[in-house]
């Protein structure tokens, strides 16, 4: 446990607030996390731009997962989103890390709308969550994601996850998740029981029993995982679950560069579902790393580590690596100048909602129809 005065990590990772991580280091001295180092991306054939530029950087067991897969074993992906409202840019990335694990490791993906935890986190009833979680599962479809080869479900509608969440808070603690979570309303904590059942549900024998199973998600949401991977110990003759295994991606942060991307914020988040000019007002209004001046700007160029819009071609805008590196050298030797460097990016981002929506509109009635049978086993 760590207390207040030692600078307590738990109060930076909160899977529920906005705050951006300073010190990515700790979560290796402290919490055992393991770089996404070379030799794992040796390992990846086919790497999506968030592993080639480290914005995927951490990992919990994925040298596991990867064995299974060399094996040819059966192995899985998991990950959910909770119901509140769109996909903003931060989702994005997970959804998109989700796809990837799906192509290019063949690995069947688990996918939780967490309506229960949008009910104790933010109030929305069941009807008003399956409104959001039609245009959710939409968005994951247009993303890329194959449904024949995914379990998409309602949490509410899904039996075996809160029989789970009651067996596991059998073992639980009060203790145990104040110490994870600091001090929350006891639906909040119930949601973490429940998310650890959605975590270990590829597992269970209805699913082909235990394998590796790999959750993406941002840095944010440890505390989760940690909280699973206890749990997934304590019943070695019930289930005989295999720890499951995260990657970690870092935050992407909200346009005003202030705290991380969130729907708590929603002018200074880009969203999916975005009209597509307010996605390019959103954009224009973004913070840079520019200077005071023009003449300082060329002379000093950008401070390109604290400009959003840089951030968001090289999470989002510009797969190219070699137009990325070329980007940030006109940016640091004062060659581009941010009007221009940021007119461009509000432009991609318009026409890529727009286009994205294009996808999402033909896949609403699809979505409707996963979700009306709960995915199919």
């Amino acid at each position: 446990m760590w207390e207040r005065a030692k600078d307590c990590m738990e109060e930076k990772i909160d899977p529920w607030g906005n705050e951006l991580l300073a010190d990515y280091e700790k979560l290796f001295t402290e919490f055992g996390m393991k770089y996404i180092d070379d030799p794992i991306l040796e390992r990846i054939k086919n790497k999506n731009r968030l592993f080639r530029r480290g914005i995927v950087f951490a990992h919990r067991d994925f040298d596991k997962f990867l064995n299974a897969v060399g094996k040819k074993e059966p192995v899985a992906a998991m990950s959910g989103i909770k119901p509140s409202s769109e996909f903003h840019f931060g989702s994005k990335m997970t959804a998109e890390e989700l796809v990837f694990l799906q192509k290019e490791f063949g690995a069947k993906v688990f996918y939780a709308v967490a309506n229960l935890e949008a009910y104790a986190d933010n109030g929305l009833s069941l009807e008003e969550s399956r409104k959001n979680a039609i245009n959710n599962v939409a968005d994951l479809l247009a993303l890329g994601l194959d449904p024949k080869n995914a379990y998409i479900y309602e949490q509410s509608e899904q039996k075996e996850v809160m029989n789970l969440a009651y067996l596991f808070a059998r073992r639980t603690t009060m203790a145990t998740l104040q110490a994870l979570y600091g001090d929350r309303n006891i639906g909040l904590y119930f949601a973490t029981l429940t998310q650890s059942g959605d975590i270990l549900l590829p597992q269970l024998k209805e699913f082909g029993g235990p394998k590796e199973v790999v959750v993406p998600v941002g840095i944010d949401q440890d505390p989760h995982i940690r909280l699973c991977r206890d749990l997934a110990v304590k019943f070695p003759q019930e289930y005989k679950f295999k720890l499951p295994g995260a990657t970690y991606h870092k935050f992407m942060r909200s346009l005003n560069g202030e705290s991380k991307m969130s729907k708590r914020d929603p002018m200074n988040m880009l969203s999916l579902g975005d009209d597509p000019e307010l996605a390019y007002k959103k954009v224009t209004a973004a913070f840079t790393g520019g200077r005071s001046t023009t003449e300082e700007q060329r002379r000093l160029g950008g401070e390109i580590e604290k400009c959003v819009i840089f951030e968001l071609y090289t999470f989002h805008f510009e797969d190219d690596d070699k137009k990325l590196k070329e980007r940030y050298k006109a940016c640091t030797t004062g060659k581009l100048l941010c009007g221009e460097c940021k007119g461009e990016c509000a432009k991609r981002a318009r026409d890529y909602v727009k286009a994205h929506q294009e996808k999402r509109k033909k896949l609403i009635p699809k979505a409707k129809e996963i979700l009306e049978g709960q995915g199919g086993r």
